[in-house]
């Protein structure tokens, strides 16, 4: 029989561990704890929310994350091809100045070619006028006369004439 009290006892005796506690805090002297909780229980209708403004900022964010980091390498690009063309623009430049140079060496060359063309077109020129005055004077009847005299009679004067009508000196 006093197993089935004691079982009658169980099940009519209720548990508070709650009340437990705070008789166990009397006894000991603590101040009481208050009977409400910390924390309410969210409203459902209030956790949808809190969820959506999470999901929306987070996407938000991640896609500003997102353009930012695209932004970052479009300037990297942008930089890389300027860099590029910087480089390439020199290149051509100093392309250019080389090629500038060598067409003046070449305009140069030709120039003095052509003044030294001219000198020895007038040197020549010179030459033969030279060579046709000296036969004009050959052919003369004044060089012919003094030529056969200095030929014939020997002396200063005739050699010095021949040489006044057939060369022009004195």
């Amino acid at each position: 029989m006093a197993k089935r009290e004691i079982d009658e006892q169980l099940k009519s005796l209720s548990l508070d561990m709650d009340e437990e506690i705070d008789d166990r805090n009397e006894r000991l002297g603590r101040r009481l704890a208050p009977t409400h909780r910390a924390h309410q229980p969210m409203d459902p209708s209030h956790a949808i929310i809190l969820a959506a403004f999470i999901i929306v900022g987070g996407i938000w964010g991640g896609k500003l994350f997102y353009d930012y980091i695209q932004e970052q390498r479009i300037k990297a690009a942008l930089n890389d091809a300027g860099l590029y063309l910087q480089q390439a623009m020199r290149q051509a430049e100093r392309d250019s100045q080389r090629t500038q140079a060598e067409l003046r060496r070449r305009i140069a060359q030709e120039e003095e070619a052509l003044r030294q063309q001219k000198a020895e077109q007038l040197a020549q020129a010179q030459s033969e006028q030279a060579r046709v005055a000296q036969e004009k004077r050959f052919a003369s009847a004044q060089c012919q006369f003094w030529w056969q005299q200095h030929e014939q009679h020997p002396t200063e004067r005739t050699a010095q004439k021949k040489a006044e009508a057939c060369t022009g000196r004195n």
